[in-house]
């Protein structure tokens, strides 16, 4: 096996146990789907593993143990940039009578004057 296959097979394995999900796959099973000898599945493996791309975990499904590979969390989180700014401005952090506030209260977020206010000055200022 030449070196440029066993990055396209290390790419193909990869992606299979991203696929996978949270449930992840069984090693068994990707193996024999892609065909691949236990061999050169299990180099290509424990590359990804040393990588930290992946990781392999033992799980008991249906009374037996089997070995699931799954994508490591660092891998697939999504990056969210929230602006702290505009979330402590929300006229609700300070209020006296967030305790009392709730819908079907006389106090609630329909009938605020001040989230109101809140909402329409940042309608208009963001378009």
């Amino acid at each position: 096996m030449m070196e440029s296959d066993t990055i396209s097979y290390e790419d193909l394995i990869y992606q299979k146990i991203k696929e996978a999900g949270e449930r992840g796959i069984p090693q068994r099973e990707l193996i024999k789907e892609l065909g691949l000898d236990n061999r050169t599945a299990n180099l290509i493996i424990k590359k990804l593993i040393d990588k930290k791309k992946i990781r392999k975990k033992s799980v008991k499904e249906n009374g037996k143990n089997i070995i699931k590979l799954y994508v490591n969390e660092e891998e697939i989180s999504i990056n969210i940039w929230v602006n702290l700014d505009s979330v402590t401005d929300i006229p609700c952090f300070t209020c006296k009578n967030l305790n009392k506030c709730g819908n079907g209260s006389i106090i609630n977020p329909s009938t605020c004057t001040l989230l109101s206010r809140y909402i329409l000055s940042n309608i208009s200022a963001s378009g």
